[in-house]
């Protein structure tokens, strides 16, 4: 017979490794505004993330946030997102001179720096054999070593580039005469180009049709950034709504199975080497509530303290946001089935009656209540795998919770 008892513990520590050599930043943490890894993130108070430069920038011409359209005031509905730069500054990434030999990895705000000292980065060519910038004609005067950093240059300043493209514009003579006739011009736009002078400029008589043409090419770029970037800022809502309906699709059979929950240990054999190694670990499975709005619970799986070679099962209360509604200290009957996949007379059922002055059914202070209820030796292990219980690696266990 199995035997229970109320037992304190220590949640395991969760590990998760994932690789990733690429320097592109996740969506929580790109900035909607400069599309890059968020610097000095701030938060607002419709809960956006921007960087704190772009945001102050964008609320000196504009008093709505670039998300959702909110009112903002910069004095009082931004605040700084500390939580979100120590996040950033713990991401890694490798140094983009790995391919030479450098096995450095950095915060992607300390990359920037690291490829200024690095000793693998690519010596600096003289100023006549560098690359320069593709708007070079209308002023940017910065100079390159290689087509990536010309290729960044450009994604970064498309906003300094379009001034630079203004002011160079405001220089030509718009003859408004010829406005009207926008196509005509459009269709002229193949003729000859303009003599080039002595001095390397054009000619002071420059037609006026294809300074007319300019403006209108330079209007039309403006008018497809706008709509880039209103359609960036949908394409993130959209998925901020898809990523919100599956988590709720995700957590609709737990939150109505009403009291009755089928957990299938996936890895089981796995799951038991791993506990074997290392006696503090612990499996648990999703939470589950008898209703909608009713209590939270979950089911916790170790190897026995006195007998590793049997399993321990535990239920756990955990923490809602309408538990003030409910009555305190749970109260009510538990029944505990290891089910067999072919013979259901095999089943290994328990069922116990919660005890009201344990802590274990008391109200959860935290998200799970540190102290579960159960049984520290429901079921040999050996038999569990010898007896078929153990299919495909899987063990079904079935919980079904009875308020009274």
């Amino acid at each position: 017979m199995a035997t229970y008892n109320s037992q304190n513990f220590d949640q395991p520590e969760e590990n998760c490794l994932v690789e990733d050599d690429t320097q592109v930043p996740e969506a929580r943490f790109e900035c909607p505004i400069c599309l890059t890894w968020l610097r000095d993130p701030v938060l607002t108070s419709c809960g956006h993330r921007f960087c704190r430069k772009c945001i102050y920038s964008w609320l000196e011409k504009d008093t709505d946030c670039p998300v959702d359209k909110t009112k903002l005031n910069k004095d009082t509905d931004i605040f700084p997102d500390n939580f979100t730069r120590r996040e950033i500054s713990q991401q890694k990434t490798k140094c983009p001179n790995v391919v030479r030999g450098c096995l450095k990895e950095l915060s992607p705000l300390d990359i920037e720096y690291h490829l200024q000292i690095c000793k693998y980065r690519i010596p600096e060519l003289p100023d006549n054999e560098k690359l320069r910038c593709n708007f070079v004609a209308v002023g940017c005067i910065e100079k390159f070593e290689n087509e990536v950093e010309v290729k960044e240059h450009l994604e970064k300043n498309i906003h300094n580039h379009l001034n630079l493209l203004s002011q160079a514009y405001s220089k030509f003579i718009i003859d408004q005469s010829t406005s009207s006739n926008a196509l005509a011009q459009q269709a002229n736009f193949w003729d000859p180009p303009a003599k080039i002078g002595s001095n390397g400029l054009v000619d002071e008589h420059v037609n006026s049709s294809n300074e007319s043409l300019i403006k209108s090419l330079y209007e039309k770029i403006i008018i497809l950034e706008q709509k880039t970037r209103e359609q960036d800022i949908i394409i993130a809502n959209m998925s901020e709504q898809i990523s919100s309906c599956n988590l709720l699709i995700s957590t609709v059979p737990t939150k109505f199975c009403f009291g009755s929950f089928l957990w299938p240990v996936a890895d089981f054999k796995t799951k038991i080497t791993r506990m074997s190694n290392n006696s503090h670990m612990m499996c648990y499975s999703p939470g589950f509530q008898t209703s909608p709005f009713g209590y939270k619970l979950c089911i916790r799986l170790n190897l026995s303290p006195k007998n590793p070679n049997y399993l321990a099962i535990f239920i756990h209360m955990m923490k809602t946001d309408h538990d003030n509604s409910l009555d305190w200290p749970f109260n009510g009957k538990i029944s505990i089935t290891v089910v067999h996949p072919v013979n259901l007379e095999q089943n290994i059922k328990e069922t116990m009656m919660t005890r009201p002055e344990l802590e274990a059914f008391k109200k959860p202070k935290q998200e799970l209540n540190p102290r579960g209820f159960g049984y520290t030796e429901f079921a040999l292990i050996q038999d569990l795998c010898s007896e078929g219980f153990v299919d495909k690696d899987q063990l079904l266990i079935k919980v079904h919770v009875q308020p009274v």
